[in-house]
């Protein structure tokens, strides 16, 4: 791989192919820079996502650990692999230690996390609240809002909030359309705000209003006048009447038809004026079809013999210029459609938004948009803007994006200025931005992702920082055969039209076996009869006829091909060897989870172990439901459904028997009540005995301690994971004890846990519920059994399996653009260019499906990138399988694949094809269906018996009594008193700072202690701030806070030992290594020393110092050690003997 991208000297922009190293090169680029002394915190990487964030930290750092820890030899070649030479030795070992122990660390971030840092920094410059919280999910605050705005249209029918509500609705065609429209709004209110941003001459709606209504090229008359009376002029009129009379010539029953209606319309409305939409539309469907379409009129022999040459002539004239203007009153009366739903649109969507905002303001809630929003007005508009700029400018030095083709406009203009600033101000220090990223990888419009930012990006950095563009198109990922697959697909001509900057690939393992495999098409044609349904049947004892769909076909299909693989043991390269597949190395992508179901169950069926991908289904599971069901009993005893559910569950495993008992007892109270009855009647091992007294004492505790903890004491006393456990089959086990246990952490992710009641946690439940994209997951398994994972291909992301299986890949093509927002924002531009609502595609005009044709092309690219990112997750198999629906129209990637496959085969003729490339290997390793476990033999010493003796512990701590050092944990220990307790610790605090940084400021290390230690008494705290700075200043005591032949200090050291069957433990104020000796200094800020008494009080601490020296001692056994007292009341060094 050339590293010339990494060179820190030089600013790159990287186009980087699925597997080709982008974020080695990014990591690679960061331990170059700091090999060239850059400071860790100067480094500021950023990406999309926390994984990806996360991933990039544990990259750096295993990349620091090993140039740390190899031997000289590999340490060389390693370097050389970064194309530096060996004079970077000494550097690169101390790299890894630097990383770990820096106080300012290389950033790797994700944009979001930027902007929370930086609007933290800046909250009164950015007008957002000081210590704000982040909203991660907004469902519920969004649901709230559109409560609050329609409950302000309820409150005021005649107003115009509620005016505006029922004409949009109206336009949309329905509630359900109207809550997508606004919800569309919402979703777009980054955009929304950047184009109104800099508008203020007029409202945003009627600026909104202007530019929709010039980009539909409407006149201010057309939306004032009614436009179908302008279509009945006494010429058209006329034209109409002529076209009536002729058509009867060629006498067919459809045009004497059609005549006798046209001529009854027209007498009509010249009889009673009616010259409006309603008689338009008459007209119009004497000549326009449902489908917008002309009837057809065309110009035959038999045409022209019925009805003689000029007659012919004239109908065809007027069968072209009629229909012709029908057509341009309806596009006409399309765009004043638009521009009132534009219109209408615009005044709700941005009430939307002031509710939306009004409650997170309320709250102190600031949600990811607004992170972005409120950071690019910071950089971009205030008046500290350029001071801000200048302030991050300083802190970032090397600028690293990862991803860049999902950045979105308003990110983009966001780290503009940052890039503005570095490009014009003037740096002794050297600076340098990296971008990375590939278009062909843009798979998230619905996050607002512009893959054409890349493009400007580059073209920006190569003209104000010459940055050189750099492609990475070969994989060190997938072997030939998947390469060439891809390489086949994308040089089609359906998709040299989507992706013209396609370059063929290449790939690093030349010679790793590999396969591509289309699987038989299941189409509809194929499958059997469906059987009648069966009426009137009783579900008790009648189950419902079960449809096997297309869907299920293909999912059996694939789970068939995949138990083929084990059983075959087909090898998988792994490192140097070759091993049988396992369930593990496989994934089936799919573009969307509406048939997730029919592939789960294939493999259930089949007996395969998976990960699924459901979202959202947590507490949907039946364990859950159970103890839900528990909490609302304890709750309302009266819910005797929720009772019935808790008896019958594992916890109590009560019989229909029981049940029956209970449901028929005389007694007239709820079951509760009939519950305690009746247990007083059986033995304490019964259920129902059982279920009455745990369920009355947790009754007792539920209103008395928080949610956890009575859940706990339920786990607890009903041994719940081994009731479930025992009463699951085996393969669910794991699940379900994972579900349980996450049910239970729930309870403290909910205000930490100790605030809850148990209602408000029930009705916490209940939201999640009534919010599905907040709903939480099932808990991941905890399991080493080999599962297939079954994931959506933008899921996939970022990751690769020896073997992927590419699922559903036909799929019935829909049109998205109706009713959607379309933003049109140049890349080169601020703010968006246009911002608008298109209406649905039958009210589209001519300019509007110009811009909805373009969201379709873009739509159309995105699809042919998620055909990318799905083969390239492949590394040595990939198997394609598909199933065709009766009616169209279809998104259909299997034919493709299947052209590549014929085109690499050199067989156009076979359906079912398969492509390899090299010979197939031999296991190295022998086939096991578990995984296998090494006998090993215990150590002899481990069958001894360990006698374990509790360790009294010794806990030193400088500001206590010499009595209490050495004292167990158990003693009594005195009360110290508080107010020399917070004066003690302030003034510690104050000298570690000032011996950090004796230059810092009274004001700044005072602000620091009271936001630390939460203190009001501001002449207090001068007080003692003048004590310690009297002591730093001290002439006396330079050897102490300014040693200048001092190798390293510390400050609150720790120091942690066992001597005498006890465990030390203590903290150092202050730790100075010599070359040839070692000072300890403990600090004792007693109010009452002088010179006449420190002597005295010092004889107190002799043992505690001569603990410190010993645990030193043992570190530096070859070194002097001095240890003293410092009072600092009176500034005396005291030593003590050590």
């Amino acid at each position: 791989m050339s590293l010339q991208a990494a060179n820190p000297y030089i600013n790159a922009t990287v186009t980087a192919s699925a597997g080709s190293g982008k974020t080695y090169m990014l990591i690679t680029r960061i331990v170059r820079l700091l090999l060239e002394d850059a400071q860790p915190g100067s480094i500021l990487a950023l990406t999309f996502t926390r994984k990806a964030a996360a991933e990039m930290q544990q990259r750096l750092s295993e990349r620091l650990y090993q140039l740390a820890t190899v031997n000289d030899e590999q340490l060389i070649k390693l370097l050389t692999e970064l194309d530096v030479g060996p004079e970077y030795t000494n550097k690169a070992r101390r790299l890894y230690e630097a990383h770990q122990y820096c106080d300012y660390p290389v950033r790797t971030l994700t944009f979001h996390a930027f902007c929370q840092d930086l609007l933290a920094r800046f909250p009164l410059e950015a007008n957002v609240p000081p210590n704000f919280d982040l909203l991660e999910s907004a469902d519920l605050l969004i649901q709230q809002a559109s409560d609050a705005l329609f409950n302000e249209a309820t409150l005021n029918m005649q107003g115009e909030l509620a005016e505006h509500l029922q004409q949009l609705m109206t336009h949309c065609g329905g509630l359900f359309n109207l809550n997508k429209v606004l919800n569309n709004f919402l979703a777009h209110r980054s955009d929304w705000w950047a184009y109104t941003f800099d508008n203020s001459d007029t409202s945003h709606i009627d600026f909104a209003s202007q530019r929709v209504a010039q980009q539909l090229e409407l006149d201010a008359d057309q939306l004032d006048t009614d436009i179908y009376p302008s279509f009945f002029t006494p010429k058209t009129h006329e034209q109409l009447k002529t076209y009536a009379k002729l058509l009867p010539l060629n006498p067919t029953k459809t045009n004497i038809k059609k005549a006798d209606g046209l001529a009854a319309v027209l007498a009509t409305c010249m009889s009673e004026s009616l010259f409006n939409q309603n008689t338009f539309n008459q007209v119009k469907s004497f000549f326009i079809k449902k489908d917008g379409g002309i009837f057809a009129l065309k110009d035959t022999p038999t045409l022209r013999k019925k009805m003689g040459d000029d007659n012919a002539e004239a109908l065809l004239e007027l069968h072209e210029l009629i229909p012709a203007k029908i057509l341009t009153i309806l596009d006409i009366a399309n765009k004043i459609h638009t521009y009132q739903l534009n219109y209408h649109w615009f005044y709700c969507g941005e009430r939307f938004i002031a509710h939306y905002q009004t409650l997170k303001n309320q709250q102190r809630l600031l949600d990811f948009t607004d992170l972005e929003w409120s950071s690019y007005k910071l950089l971009q508009d205030t008046e500290n803007a350029l001071w801000i700029q200048y302030k991050l400018d300083q802190q970032i030095q090397h600028l690293l994006v990862d991803e860049f083709q999902d950045t979105n406009p308003t990110q983009w203009q966001l780290i503009l200025p940052l890039l503005e600033e570095m490009a014009a101000a003037e740096s002794e220090q050297h600076r340098s931005v990296f971008l990375v990223g590939d278009e062909k990888q843009s798979i998230y419009s619905f996050r607002r992702a512009k893959p054409e930012l890349q493009q400007q990006a580059s073209d920006w950095l190569s003209q104000h920082l010459s940055a050189k563009a750099f492609p990475l198109n070969k994989s060190w990922r997938s072997s030939p055969a998947i390469i060439n697959t891809v390489n086949a697909v994308f040089s089609q001509d359906e998709y040299r039209l989507t992706l013209p900057t396609f370059i063929e690939h290449q790939t690093h393992h030349q010679t790793l076996h590999g396969r591509v495999e289309v699987l038989p098409l299941w189409r509809a044609s194929d499958m059997e009869s469906p059987q009648a349904p069966v009426y009137c049947r009783n579900p008790l004892e009648q189950p419902r006829a079960e449809m096997h769909g297309l869907h299920e076909k293909e999912a059996t299909q694939i789970a068939q091909h995949i138990q083929q693989l084990i059983q075959q043991q087909t090898p998988i390269s792994d490192g140097d060897q070759q091993r049988p597949v396992t369930f593990d190395d496989i994934f089936i992508l799919i573009r969307k989870r509406a048939h997730v179901a029919d592939y789960e169950r294939a493999l259930r069926d089949a007996g395969i172990a998976y990960l699924g991908t459901n979202r959202g289904t947590f507490l949907s599971c039946l364990e859950i439901q159970d103890m839900e069901a528990l909490l609302d009993t304890l709750l309302t005893p009266f819910n005797n459904l929720a009772l019935a559910q808790v008896l019958k569950s594992p916890l109590f495993s009560a019989t229909d028997d029981d049940l029956q008992r209970l449901a028929s007892s005389t007694h007239n109270g709820h079951w509760f009540e009939r519950l305690e009855l009746l247990s007083q009647a059986l033995n304490e091992d019964h259920p129902i005995h059982r279920a009455w007294t745990h369920l009355n004492a947790w009754r007792a505790l539920a209103d008395k301690i928080p949610v956890h903890d009575l859940l706990d004491k339920i786990f607890a006393q009903a041994d719940v994971l081994e009731r479930y456990k025992r009463s699951t089959p085996r393969p669910l086990q794991a699940r379900v004890q994972a579900n349980l246990t996450l049910f239970l952490e729930m309870t403290l992710d909910l205000d930490s846990g100790r605030y809850p009641s148990l209602m408000h946690f029930l009705f916490h439940l209940r939201s999640l519920k009534n919010t599905p994209s907040d709903a939480p997951d099932e808990a991941p398994m905890e399991t080493r059994e080999p599962r297939v994972r079954i994931m959506t291909i933008h899921a996939s992301k970022g990751l690769e399996a020896p073997v992927v299986y590419l699922a559903d890949t036909i799929n019935i093509e829909k049109d998205r653009t109706a009713l959607n927002a379309i933003v049109d924002w140049p890349v080169e531009n601020k703010k968006p260019r246009l911002f608008a609502l298109l209406p649905s595609s039958k009210q589209q005009d001519s300019n509007i499906k110009t811009l909805s044709q373009q969201m379709k092309q873009a739509a159309k690219k995105e699809d042919a990138n998620l055909l990318y990112v799905a083969i390239t997750r492949a590394r040595q198999y990939c198997f394609i399988s598909g199933c065709q629906p009766d009616k169209g129209p279809f998104t259909n990637w299997y034919q493709p694949l299947l052209n590549a496959l014929q085109t690499l085969t050199n067989n156009a003729n076979e359906q079912h094809l398969s492509y390899s490339f090299g010979e197939q290997p031999h296991c190295d390793k022998p086939f096991s269906p578990t995984p296998i476990v090494e006998k090993i033999t215990p150590d002899p010493a481990l069958s001894q018996t360990i006698n374990i003796q509790q360790k009294p512990q010794a806990w030193l701590a400088p500001s206590r009594e010499q009595t209490q050092f050495g004292s167990t944990a158990d003693e009594t220990q005195p009360i110290p008193n508080p107010h020399a307790q917070q004066r003690g610790i302030a003034i510690h605090r104050m000298l570690e700072l000032l011996a950090d940084d004796n230059t810092c400021s009274e004001k700044v290390i005072l602000q620091r202690i009271i936001f630390e230690m939460h203190l009001e008494n501001k002449g207090q705290l001068t007080n003692w701030f003048q004590i310690a700075i009297t002591n730093i200043n001290h002439p006396d005591l330079k050897m102490i806070f300014n040693n200048q032949s001092a190798l390293q200090v510390y400050n609150e050291c720790p120091i942690q030992y066992h001597t005498e069957g006890r465990l030390i433990h203590g903290i150092i104020d202050r730790l100075i290594i010599e070359p040839n000796e070692i000072i300890i200094v403990d600090y004792k800020t007693h109010q009452h020393a002088n010179t006449q008494n420190m002597l005295e009080i010092a004889q107190e601490y002799q043992s505690q110092m001569q603990y410190y020296a010993n645990g030193v001692k043992s570190i530096w056994p070859d070194k002097k050690i001095n240890a003293f007292l410092l009072f600092t009341e009176c500034s005396e060094l005291v030593p003590v003997n050590s």
